[in-house]
């Protein structure tokens, strides 16, 4: 039997290497350094598997292999196989994910992106909420209320948008202009988004009303990059690696019209602030 007297005496010897280790910090201070991370590797173990293992078919990885936007490394003849996540870009797999699901409109996603996943009126309805929210931190007010918002599946929303589809377009809003007494809109957002992309893609078509409620005659080369500007608002809040990918791959977009705009609009917000930006939108060419 362990008593307490051998705990005691356990206990008091434990507090002398700590006392003893402290010390020696004392006088040499880059013992620091192997201290913290002796002790770092005792608790928590081998952060990093070796060698690494493809999280597909779970092997040994050897010579050259890929890697997702998450740094899950899988062998390359299982590039075409492999399926990604649309919304998260992570590599679908039991291992990592724990699965995922195929929509009916052909896109996949994970299971972790599924639990957050935007489909009834009251979570339409908190994004909807915290949109505005952020929008008003930097100037952007007075956007109509009660705006529909349908969510409709990628099929639907092409043919909602006709020969302007794009590939990476997750919205749409049609705007009324029959309309009498003003416009009447109407928002259809793609099903299936976890709640930050649905919020960013949610932001991106708030910020076509209100552009049209105020700036309505700018270039669409500068309407758009707005617009994704308004997106970029809700991924840089959420400050997540899933909203980094998605700022990213704004950054990166080849297109003449979306890609180029957000970096125009983006570069002219980095030299001033959002006050001076939206105060400017007429003079910019």
């Amino acid at each position: 039997m362990f008593s307490f007297r051998a705990y005691k005496l356990l206990l008091y010897q434990y507090f002398d290497i700590i006392k003893f280790s402290m010390n020696m910090a004392l006088y040499f201070p880059q013992l620091i350094f192997y201290y913290i991370a002796i002790t770092t590797f005792c608790i928590c173990g081998q952060t990093t598997e070796y060698p690494p293992k493809c999280t597909i078919c779970l092997q040994v990885l050897t010579g050259d292999y890929y890697m997702d936007a998450w740094k899950n490394p899988f062998h390359i003849h299982h590039e075409n196989e492999g399926i990604f996540c649309n919304s998260c870009s992570r590599i679908i797999s039991q291992g990592i994910t724990h699965g995922g699901y195929r929509y009916t409109d052909g896109r996949h996603i994970c299971s972790l992106c599924q639990i957050s996943v935007v489909k009834d009126d009251s979570s339409i309805y908190a994004a909807y909420s915290h949109v505005i929210t952020l929008f008003k931190t930097i100037g952007i007010n007075n956007i109509p209320s009660k705006i529909p918002i349908e969510l409709i599946n990628l099929i639907e929303l092409n043919n909602k948008i006709g020969s302007h589809s794009y590939g990476n377009l997750k919205g749409f809003t049609h705007t009324d202009h029959d309309h009498k007494k003003q416009p009447l809109y109407t928002i259809f957002m793609l099903f299936g988004l976890p709640k930050i992309e649905f919020e960013g893609a949610l932001a991106h078509e708030l910020m076509h009303v209100w552009l049209y409620e105020n700036y309505p005659n700018l270039q669409i080369e500068t309407t758009e990059g707005l617009c994704n500007l308004g997106s970029a608002v809700i991924y840089k809040n959420d400050g997540t690696h899933f909203s980094k990918i998605h700022l990213q791959a704004m950054e990166n977009d080849p297109h003449t019209i979306y890609g180029n705009g957000y970096r125009k609009m983006k570069a002219l917000l980095e030299k001033s602030n959002w006050n001076t930006l939206l105060s400017n939108l007429n003079s910019i060419e």
